[in-house]
């Protein structure tokens, strides 16, 4: 009886043992996995006409370099089918043929033409991609900069309509009614490429991360546990001129007059034309839109921008869930009571709640 209870006992310590050892290897690989501290990690490339960045919280450089590399592969294909100027784009084909023929364009293409003809109808025409119909009048990189005349104005501003685009959706193809309309997805194609790089690193499993194009970007997740705060620039200073807080997948674009401009006779002159007159649009600064789809955030920040302040305001008010910064000419910020807890000025900035 006593040997038993000696062999007993040594296979229950030998047990035992093999127990222990395997509870201190887990314990052991649990706490190499926590040595490894998530890092944030940010690159930049030229793409879409600006610069587009990857901010990435992670724990491992390579995964970071392959994750980025597959983002930027994927906006450059939205590139290569909506740039107008690449010459085998949709866009470059449809401003080249889609007057004598209806042009066949891809699915993300006609989708786009698709949203911006009806945000369009929603903002009475203030976003139209057809604003690309006056684009060689507005040169701002030539010097010295002059602005159109009237009568060039008057010539193209007809064309400036997007109801010459005829979509056909069940043959794929876009159709342009006036000889001398062209259209760009310039307000919008910034957005949908934000969205499709949002989209890829989440099936990536990134959990935290920034993609940024000129400005206009989507957040996931927070930044280390805490909510994303980005940086709105002053139109004239070029600054931080409030900081605001985002959460898990919001996006905001702004559209502002110092973007692209030039100075002819102490006047700006900047690139967010007018439909109803050919002319730059001259009550505002900037506009700022908050969304969960930077798509729209995009294109409501180029339309608000046009319309005005008073417009603007009024849309807005309509809209009651589509938060939104105006900064007017004398620097004043107007913002929506949604933000009051989100928005915080870098200097003494008054803000007007609407």
């Amino acid at each position: 009886m006593a040997r038993r209870i000696d062999s007993s006992h040594r296979i229950c310590t030998e047990t035992m043992k093999r127990l222990i050892s395997i509870l201190l290897a887990i314990l052991s690989l649990s706490l190499m996995s926590s040595c490894r501290e998530e890092r944030l990690y940010r690159v930049s490339r030229s793409q879409l006409g600006t610069l587009v960045t990857l901010t990435v919280i992670t724990t491992s450089e390579n995964a970071f370099t392959r994750i980025a590399e597959g983002t930027y592969s994927r906006i450059e294909e939205i590139e290569a089918r909506m740039s107008p100027y690449r010459q085998e784009s949709d866009i470059h084909r449809i401003n080249t043929l889609a007057h004598e023929k209806p042009v066949s364009v891809s699915e993300e293409t006609i989708t786009m033409i698709e949203r911006s003809c009806a945000i369009s109808r929603e903002t009475d025409g203030n976003f139209d991609i057809t604003f690309a119909t006056l684009s060689p009048l507005w040169s701002f990189s030539k010097r010295p900069f002059i602005p159109p005349k009237q009568r060039e104005i008057d010539r193209l501003l007809p064309a400036f309509n997007y109801r010459h685009i005829q979509i056909d959706r069940a043959r794929r193809t876009i159709f342009l009614k006036n000889r001398s309309t062209k259209i760009g997805l310039g307000g919008i194609a910034k957005g949908y490429a934000i969205q499709r790089g949002v989209e890829y690193l989440k099936r990536e499993g990134v959990t935290a991360a920034i993609v940024e194009a000129g400005g206009d970007l989507q957040v996931i997740g927070t930044k280390f546990g805490k909510p994303w705060r980005v940086g709105l620039v002053h139109p004239r200073q070029k600054n931080i001129m409030l900081a605001i807080v985002l959460f898990d997948m919001e996006s905001v674009a702004t559209s502002g007059d110092y973007e692209r401009y030039a100075m002819h006779r102490s006047r700006r002159h900047h690139h967010l034309i007018d439909p109803k007159t050919g002319f730059p649009a001259a009550s505002l600064a900037s506009v700022s839109v908050i969304t969960n789809d930077p798509v729209l955030s995009d294109a409501y920040a180029t339309a608000l921008f046009i319309m005005g302040k008073e417009k603007a305001m009024h849309f807005l008010k309509r809209r009651g869930e589509l938060p939104a910064i105006l900064i007017d000419l004398n620097m004043t910020v107007h913002a929506s009571r949604s933000l009051q807890e989100r928005i915080t000025p870098l200097e003494k900035y008054d803000i007007i709640w609407f």
